[in-house]
C-alpha cells in the first residue's frame, strides 16, 4: 500500500531550487514545511560530497547516500563521534562529554560504556516494561477516542506517551515526568515552546545548554539528594548500580548517561508516532489494511522510521585523510551525515519517495547502524507497536484535518500538532 511524497498527505511540495548546492542545509526554516528532500536528491547525483561553508560554525561535507552513510558510521576509527553530534552543537572542539556519554565516546572507550550500559538494559528487564508500556498506550488511547471533536494527536497522544515511557524506564517519579521531558525537548531541539519564531543558532545553542545543564542538575539532586525517590528496578538505579567484571559506571557516566537516555528517547518517539499517523491518515484504505492483521503493524512502523526519519542527521569528524565518494577529507574535517537522506536513496529503496507500509525489505537508517546502534531501538518500537496496536483496537478510521505544524529544525523533524479526528462505532 503506497501514497506518494507529493500527494495530499504530504502538504505542499517545495518548488526544485535552481541551484541545491545554494540552500543551507543548517538552517531550520529549510525544514518546514518539509525536509529538503529535493535538495538532498540533487546533491546525490553530485560526483562529490557536497561542501558548505558556515560563518559562525565549522563548514561540513553532506553525505546523502546510503553506502557513504553506511561507511561512516561503521568506521569510527575514521570518523569521530567525539567532536560534536550536530550542526548545531559542533564547535570545532572536543565535546566535554566525549569518553563518558556513550554516543559521544570512540573506540577504546566505547566498548566498556556500552559493554556495562547494555548490561542494565537485559531482556529481562525490557520484558518487564511491557504491561507497564501497553498500559500505557491503552490509557491514552481510551482517553483520545472518548474526546468530542478534533483531537491533537501530538497533545493527546504522541508526546505523552514518550514521557510517561522514558520515565517508566528511568525510574523517576511521576510528579518529575513532565518537567524531565520539557527539559529534554529543550535540550534536543533548541527552542522553547512549540510555535515558537525560528531562532538564530546562537540561541538555538543558548537554549539547548540550558535544556542539558537543568537535565543534568535534576538526575544530580535526584541521584544524590533523594535517591529514595527512585524505582530501585529503573535505568537510573541500575546504572548506579550495575557491576560488570569489576567494573562500574563513575558518578558522571552516570549522570551523563541517564541525561542521553531522557533526551534520545523523547523527541524522536514523540515525532515518528506522530508522523505516521499523518501519512495514514492520507494513505486510502490503509487504516482499516491494518485493522484487519495487526500483525502488519511492525513493517508500518518500520517504514514510518524510514519515510520520515526522526533524527535527521548526525555529525562526524574526520580523524585522518581519506576519500568519501570520490571527496579527498583531511583530518578535522566534519561530515554531516544526513539519516532522512539515506533513507530515500532509490539505489537501495524501490520508488523511496512512496510511503509503502508493506515496504520489504526495509534496510532504513533511523537507528543508525555499527558501534553506536540505537541502544533504545527494542524499547521505542515496543512503545510504538503498543500505541498503534491500541489505536486500531478502538478507531475505524482516522482523518487528518490539515497538515501538522512543523517545528523547524535542522536536527529533529519535530511536528508540535496535528489535528485528527478519530471515528469510532
Amino acid at each position: 500500500m503506497t501514497a506518494t511524497a507529493d500527494a495530499p498527505l504530504a502538504g505542499a511540495a517545495a518548488p526544485t531550487p535552481a541551484d541545491p548546492t545554494v540552500v543551507d542545509l543548517s538552517a531550520p526554516a529549510e525544514f518546514v514545511p518539509e525536509p529538503p528532500h529535493r535538495v538532498w536528491a540533487a546533491l546525490r547525483e553530485l560526483p562529490g560530497l557536497h561542501w558548505q561553508d558556515r560563518p559562525d560554525a565549522p563548514g561540513f561535507h553532506s553525505v546523502v547516500r546510503h553506502d557513504h552513510t553506511r561507511t561512516v558510521l561503521r568506521d569510527v576509527a575514521t570518523y569521530s563521534s567525539e567532536w560534536g553530534m550536530t550542526l548545531d552543537s559542533t564547535l570545532g572542539t572536543r565535546d566535554p562529554a566525549a569518553g563518558l556519554m556513550i554516543e559521544l565516546t570512540d573506540k577504546p572507550r566505547h566498548a566498556r560504556l556500552r559493554k556495562l550500559v547494555t548490561a542494565a538494559i537485559t531482556p529481562q528487564f525490557v520484558q518487564s516494561l511491557t504491561p507497564v508500556i501497553q498500559g500505557h498506550a491503552a490509557r491514552l488511547a481510551e482517553a483520545a477516542v472518548r474526546q468530542e471533536g478534533p483531537v491533537d494527536a501530538v497533545t493527546a497522544l504522541t508526546a505523552p506517551m514518550p514521557r510517561l515511557t522514558i520515565g517508566s524506564i528511568l525510574g523517576i517519579p511521576v510528579e518529575d515526568q513532565e518537567r524531565v521531558a520539557a527539559m529534554a525537548s529543550r535540550a534536543i531541539t533548541g527552542t522553547e515552546a512549540a510555535g515558537a519564531a525560528t531562532p538564530t543558532l546562537a540561541e538555538r545553542r543558548r537554549c539547548s545548554e540550558t535544556g542539558n545543564n537543568d537535565l543534568l542538575m535534576y538526575f544530580v539532586e535526584i541521584i544524590e539528594g533523594e535517591p529514595h525517590r527512585l524505582d530501585p528496578g529503573g535505568m537510573v538505579r541500575r546504572l548506579m548500580d550495575i557491576e560488570l567484571d569489576g567494573e562500574r559506571l563513575t558518578s558522571d557516566e552516570v549522570l551523563l548517561n541517564c541525561l542521553n537516555l531522557a533526551i534520545g528517547g523523547y523527541e524522536t518517539t514523540k515525532n515518528a508516532v506522530a508522523s505516521g499517523l499523518y501519512r495514514l491518515a492520507g494513505l486510502p484504505g490503509a487504516w482499516q489494511w491494518l485493522r484487519e492483521d495487526h500483525d502488519r503493524v511492525p513493517a508500518m512502523i518500520e517504514e514510518m522510521l524510514r519515510f520520515d526519519t526522526p533524527a535527521m542527521h548526525l555529525i562526524r569528524t574526520v580523524t585522518r585523510p581519506t576519500v568519501l565518494g570520490g571527496t579527498e577529507l583531511k583530518e578535522g574535517d566534519t561530515v554531516c551525515v544526513w539519516l532522512s537522506a539515506a533513507n530515500r536513496d532509490p539505489a537501495v529503496f524501490e520508488a523511496p519517495d512512496e510511503f509503502r507500509i508493506d515496504r520489504d525489505p526495509n534496510n532504513h537508517l533511523a537507528f543508525t547502524i555499527g558501534p553506536h546502534f540505537c541502544l533504545g531501538a527494542v524499547l521505542a518500537r515496543l512503545e510504538m507497536r503498543s500505541l498503534f496496536t491500541e489505536l486500531l483496537t478502538r478507531v475505524e478510521s482516522l482523518e487528518a484535518l490539515s497538515a501538522p505544524v512543523r517545528r523547524p529544525s535542522n536536527f529533529i523533524a519535530g511536528i508540535d500538532r496535528l489535528d485528527l479526528l478519530l471515528h469510532t462505532a
